[in-house]
């Protein structure tokens, strides 16, 4: 049987421990940002936007808002995500080099549409660090177009 007194005890005993989890928890430091290049998980990782697995590092892409990351295994697909689940706050832009295997913040840098690309939901769409690599791809391509960021956001038709 418990007495008044051990009740008492027991729970004073309670809320000093509650006490010193809620002020452990408060001592932890806040979480920031997540930095540095997206970490991808090539062939074992599904793209956020369609559910395929992202397997060809020339077309992934990343966005980051704060500590969310989110994957994707096409610029085009990146892009759709936007449009339909616009991250809040600042939002960090990445794409993969078309002839390198380096990120590129995506407003930096230029893309090439085009229909022989073979990306892997079909927006055939490549990311590259200078104008001049993307205009090499392009000599050797018919039906190209060189593209700025802004413009592909704003222009690229939706894909099933």
């Amino acid at each position: 049987m418990m007495t008044r007194r051990r009740f008492l005890i027991l729970l004073g005993t309670g809320t000093v421990v509650a006490g010193a989890a809620a002020g452990g928890y408060l001592a932890l430091p806040a979480e920031e940002a997540a930095a540095g290049d997206p970490r991808i998980r090539y062939g074992a990782e599904p793209c956020t936007q369609c559910g395929m697995i992202i397997s060809d590092e020339r077309f992934a892409a990343a966005w980051r808002a704060g500590r969310d990351e989110r994957h994707f295994d096409d610029i085009g697909c990146m892009i759709a995500n936007f449009r339909k689940h616009h991250p809040a706050g600042e939002v960090a832009y990445f794409v993969r080099d078309f002839g390198g295997a380096t990120w590129l913040n995506a407003a930096a840098a230029t893309f090439v549409s085009a229909p022989g690309l073979k990306s892997p939901m079909g927006y055939d769409i490549a990311a590259f660090a200078t104008r001049e690599a993307a205009q090499q791809v392009m000599a050797n391509r018919s039906g190209t177009n060189q593209e700025t960021w802004a413009a592909l956001i704003d222009g690229l038709k939706e894909r099933g």
